[in-house]
């Protein structure tokens, strides 16, 4: 009993208990912040969305009413009400092998149905083919696509695995070779659904997990030597490939999609749109160029008056670039940047790893998807069919990422 009331009355034990409970304050403080900017950032997001789709549908209300705007307007408020219902979920009850193994049977037996549906006649309209893709399963008037939802899933069973990897100490090959059959049961159904971009995307999310787990450590261990090495030769690999696609003068042969990369090529190298295959992407820049610096005023834009098939979906920036300019895309990627960085800060601050990799996953899933979509618009990339966050037309996307962002909250909640 002495020894504790000699500790209590030393003034060093007591600056330290000051600083302890100072320290937490100030934690308390940068958890609730950083709520208050994800939830401000999203309301700034659902804004332009809803600006933005209501002007690209204005044409489009003459031959299709107002299902279009309606749809978009009824997917935010489902996943405004998903957003809410994660954020009071405590993240760790998805830590469970128990959960991740019906996360990955519940998505390999949707994927199978889908593959399997759309080979019978009869389930046309239930599991249509679009743009010779078939990862979508239509309700009415209302579709979803479960590639596109699966991607939380898809990050929690990713989360899980590392979060038991660092458990068990494995190394960088034991990792890898625990999160492969994942990857590989994923990777495998979705391109026999013949969606690439998604499948690309996929492959982004689980690249950027590993990455940035194991970056420091990865970097520490490699030779210098090696590296540039490495880098050098698929510089030089990617060099001889444009080389070869930029001398291409007679595409009529080749397969669809090596036309549509042909097609990116001459674009990119050669400010050479075909009135087919590059038909759209050489509109989106006809797009973005007449925006000019400011733009020429919301509802002014002239693409939407169908020069632009896929104006309310994958090329939904073009409408947004061509009406807000050079400064809307400017505060647009500002707002995204700002929610990326929030999680990343979230990511690093949680203790517990599969909290810290279940961040990680969904700060990656939303920048590189966003990046995707604003670089096939730009004629960066080929055309991958990649949803913009909060703003393509589509339920499927609106829905998972206000789920992955509540998420967030809760482990801002919870470290």
């Amino acid at each position: 009993m002495d020894k504790v009331k000699l500790e209590t009355e030393n003034p060093y034990y007591k600056r330290n208990q000051i600083n302890r409970t100072l320290k937490k304050i100030d934690k308390e403080k940068r958890k609730r912040a950083r709520n208050r900017g994800i939830v401000l950032l999203l309301f700034f997001l659902v804004i332009l969305s809803n600006l933005n789709m209501a002007s690209a549908s204005f044409y489009s209300i003459y031959f299709e009413g107002i299902k279009v705007i309606r749809n978009h307007f009824i997917y935010i408020i489902l996943g405004i009400i998903c957003f809410i219902i994660t954020s009071k979920i405590n993240y760790k009850l998805y830590n469970k092998n128990k959960i991740s193994g019906i996360l990955l049977l519940l998505s390999t037996i949707i994927f199978i149905i889908i593959i399997i549906g759309s080979k019978i006649p009869s389930l046309s309209r239930v599991i249509p083919h679009v743009n010779g893709a078939i990862g979508w399963i239509r309700f009415g008037s209302f579709s979803v696509q479960p590639s596109e939802m699966m991607k939380l899933p898809f990050i929690i069973i990713i989360a899980h695995i590392m979060e038991k990897c660092e458990e068990e100490r494995y190394n960088d090959k034991k990792i890898l070779f625990s999160l492969l059959p994942v990857m590989g049961i994923f990777m495998l159904l979705i391109n026999l659904q013949k969606d690439l971009g998604t499948s690309i995307h996929y492959l982004g999310i689980f690249a950027f997990m590993l990455f940035m787990s194991r970056f420091m450590l990865f970097m520490s261990r490699l030779n210098m030597k090696l590296i540039v090495g490495s880098v050098g030769a698929v510089l030089v690999s990617i060099g001889g490939l444009f080389y070869y696609v930029s001398n291409l003068t007679d595409l009529s042969n080749e397969s669809y999609k090596i036309k549509r990369v042909g097609s990116f090529l001459n674009g990119l190298l050669k400010n050479e749109y075909d009135y087919g295959i590059g038909y759209q992407v050489g509109q989106s820049l006809i797009a973005f160029g007449s925006g000019g610096l400011v733009g020429k005023g919301y509802g002014n834009g002239v693409q939407k008056y169908s020069y632009l098939p896929e104006i309310k979906t994958d090329f939904i920036l073009a409408s947004y670039g061509e009406e807000f300019g050079f400064i809307g895309m400017l505060l647009l990627l500002t707002i995204f940047l700002l929610l990326f960085n929030i999680i990343q800060k979230t990511a690093v601050e949680t203790k517990d790893y599969f909290g810290k990799y279940l961040a990680i996953g969904i700060g990656g899933y939303i920048i590189i998807q966003m990046a995707i979509n604003l670089s096939v618009a730009l004629g960066i990339l080929p055309v991958f069919g990649i949803p913009m966050p909060f703003f393509s037309s589509g339920g499927s996307s609106l829905i998972t990422v206000f789920s992955a962002l509540g998420i967030i909250i809760n482990i801002n909640k919870q470290r």
